[in-house]
Parts: structure tokens; C-alpha cells; sequence
């Protein structure tokens, strides 16, 4: 048991992998039981609105921990810097890990909330500092992937402190500037960041012919368009042209970056598909807001739920599964239970979205993305989870 524990705390991409793994769990677990419910025209009780609930926890519960995971392990080596010790990142991960639980605990009592957003709160600023205090160390001239991240973890936080203020007051407003500025100021900039910089090189490293295409102006036309989008939405002009322009280039990336050569090998097959639906969503994006110039409704949570489950969710399950084998010192081979998983999520993120815009029973659409969602998660669970509290297969460290 003490083994298991040193080693589930023994390298950030352990801690924050596993934290993150239980949040995962639980906000779908709970969200399932009442995406379940409704199917079944059963209303469960909950203390906080499931909606507001959702919105926040999908967004602020876990992918964090699962950013902190993976950039604190890769990061350093961008910067050239020592990677940060465990007297500074445990505390941040297990604080950030129980104020996730005191948010799904919210659902039977009001005063978690409060709780459990302020402890996140606090959390995501020191992680910000530990982020900060590495780029300020770093002699590395190329620091652009590492501020543009330093630069959406601080939208996080201030994403969660307009959350607190729901929290404390109620006020409908700040919870949804704390769910948009969560969504397009830091979730889209840090993956796109990540992508950026590592999918041509992990193409690179195993596709022979393959030119890595990654200029500097795709991370500052993409991040800027995603900032330039709140704004947006905060003078309430409509975003067809910015979200055109952010299909334009990412549909574009797709193609240059050679989705088609990629599966070759499953688990670069598995970033650039989850990253072709980053296109698809400002598509669809495009296609919603052009509706509504012309007076229609859109296309609904359409394409939100086409970037948050198809690009974030199939794009965290494959990151994580590559850098988990990795890490362990296992081969970096995508067996069929994970390649299941996978495209089990994009029939999550499929269900999702054709449940918004197809003439269709819309709670049983839910409820079958639901379904493979939970199936997809524990299954990958069941295989993986257990590699954060092992030993290295090689023996080496970490």
C-alpha cells in the first residue's frame, strides 16, 4: 500500500493523471445518472440546477488537473528547466482534487459549492505560479507554446473566480462568462498549444517521409480568433467571420498534417482524428451563426458539445494514453481495448451533436452518448489507473 502510494505521487503526470481520472468518473457518473433519468422521464433530485452544475464541473473539474499532469512533466523539458517537486505540486493537485469533490458533492448540498470552487480557485492560482516561476527560469528563446499556456491558465482563473461569485450569489451572468471564458480562453488555447507543438513532432518521430508543419502564426491566428470570440459574445456581435476563419485553418491543418498517413499507427491515428473535430466544431460553428443572421435559432449546443466532447475528450483520451504508456515504460502500441474506447468517444461526441440538430428522440440521444461514455471511461479505467500506482515496467524512474 505505501509502495503503491509513493509511486502514484512519485511524477506530476502520475498525480495529476490519476486526480484527474477519479474527477472524470464522477462528473460523468452523475451527469449520466440524469441524462438516464430524463430518457426514463425520471426528474432526480439535485440541490444546485444540473445545468449551471454541469457547465462548471465539465469544464473546471478535470481537465485542469490533467493539463497540470501533462504540462509539468513536458513543459520543463520545453524551457529546459527542472521539473517542478513534489512539495510544490502535490498540495496544488490533491487541493485542486478535493475541491472537485466538493463540487459534485454540491448536488446534495448547496454549501459544497461554495467549498469546492473557492479550493479550486486557490489551487489553480499557485499551480499558475509553479507555471510562471518555470517560465521565468528558462534561458529557452522559443517560449511561445509555454506563456500562450501560462497566458489561458490565467483566464482559467479568472474564469473561476466569476464561478465563485455564482457560487456565492446566484448571479446566472458570471456563470456563464465563467463557462465561456473557460471554454474559449482556456481549455481551446492550452490544447490547441499542445497540439501545435506536439502532434507534427510525434508525427515526425514515427511517420518516415513526414515534414512537421507547425508555423507561428497558426497559434496566434487560433488563440487569438478563440479570445477575440468572447469579446465577441460579450458585445453581442455575431462570430461567423471568426469562427470561418478558425475552420478555414483548422480544417486546413487537418489536411497538412496528414490525417490519413497517421493510420499507420493507431496512437498517432488517435490525436490527429481528435483533432479533425476542433475543424468540424467551428464548422458547425460557422454554419449556427450564419443561421441566426438570418433569423433562425443555430444549431443548438451543436457544435460546443462537437469541441468539448469530440476535440477535448477524444483529444485528452488519446494524450493521456500516449503519454501514460510512455511514462510506465511501456511500447507505445494502442491495443484494441483503448482503440475501442476511443472511437466509443466519438460516438459519444456523434450522439451529441446529432441529437442537437437531427429530428430525433433528443433524451434517448443522450442518453446512448451517456452510456458509451461511462463504458469507454471504465474500461480505459480498469487498464490504465492501475499504471499510476505501479512501478516503471523498465525499472527507471518516474
Amino acid at each position: 500500500m505505501k509502495t503503491a502510494l509513493k509511486q502514484s505521487i512519485a511524477a506530476p503526470h502520475r498525480l495529476g493523471f490519476l486526480a484527474g481520472s477519479g474527477l472524470l468518473l464522477l462528473c460523468f457518473i452523475w451527469w449520466g445518472a440524469h441524462m438516464l433519468g430524463r430518457w426514463q422521464g425520471v426528474v432526480l433530485p439535485s440541490a444546485v440546477l444540473p445545468m449551471f452544475l454541469h457547465g462548471y464541473s465539465m469544464t473546471y473539474c478535470f481537465f485542469p488537473l490533467f493539463m497540470l499532469g501533462f504540462i509539468y512533466t513536458a513543459g520543463p523539458r520545453w524551457l529546459s528547466v527542472p521539473s517542478p517537486r513534489l512539495h510544490r505540486y502535490l498540495p496544488i493537485m490533491l487541493g485542486y482534487l478535493l475541491g472537485g469533490i466538493a463540487v459534485i458533492a454540491s448536488a446534495f448540498n448547496t454549501s459544497m459549492l461554495m467549498l469546492g470552487v473557492s479550493v479550486q480557485a486557490v489551487a489553480w492560482l499557485a499551480a499558475l505560479c509553479v507555471w510562471l516561476l518555470a517560465i521565468k527560469h528558462s534561458h529557452v528563446k522559443d517560449q511561445l507554446h509555454a506563456r500562450l499556456i501560462a497566458l489561458a491558465f490565467a483566464l482559467g482563473w479568472i474564469g473561476m473566480l466569476l464561478a465563485l461569485l455564482w457560487a456565492v450569489t446566484g448571479n446566472t451572468m458570471a456563470w456563464l462568462w465563467s463557462v465561456q471564458i473557460g471554454v474559449w480562453g482556456l481549455l481551446l488555447p492550452v490544447f490547441l498549444a499542445v497540439s501545435h507543438r506536439m502532434i507534427p513532432f510525434f508525427s515526425g518521430s514515427v511517420l518516415q517521409p513526414y515534414r512537421p508543419w507547425r508555423p507561428s502564426w497558426w497559434l496566434y491566428t487560433l488563440v487569438g480568433c478563440s479570445l477575440l470570440r468572447i469579446v465577441l459574445i460579450g458585445l453581442q456581435i455575431n462570430t461567423v467571420l471568426v469562427d470561418a476563419i478558425m475552420a478555414g485553418v483548422l480544417l486546413y491543418t487537418t489536411w497538412r498534417w496528414d490525417l490519413h498517413q497517421s493510420f499507420r499507427v493507431k496512437l498517432l491515428a488517435m490525436l490527429h482524428a481528435a483533432f479533425a473535430w476542433a475543424g468540424v466544431a467551428m464548422l458547425l460553428a460557422t454554419m449556427s451563426e450564419a443561421l441566426k443572421l438570418f433569423g433562425h435559432h443555430g444549431l443548438g449546443f451543436a457544435p460546443l458539445h462537437a469541441l468539448t466532447l469530440g476535440f477535448f475528450c477524444c483529444m485528452l483520451l488519446a494524450f493521456v494514453t500516449r503519454v501514460t504508456l510512455g511514462h510506465s515504460g511501456r511500447p507505445l502500441i494502442a491495443g484494441g481495448m483503448v482503440w475501442t474506447c476511443y472511437w466509443a468517444m466519438h460516438g459519444v461526441a456523434l450522439a451529441r451533436v446529432l441529437g442537437e440538430v437531427l429530428p430525433v428522440n433528443q433524451a434517448a440521444a443522450y442518453a446512448l452518448a451517456v452510456l458509451l461514455a461511462l463504458l469507454a471511461l471504465f474500461a480505459w479505467s480498469r487498464v490504465y489507473l492501475p499504471m499510476y500506482w505501479q512501478a516503471r515496467v523498465d525499472g527507471a524512474a518516474g
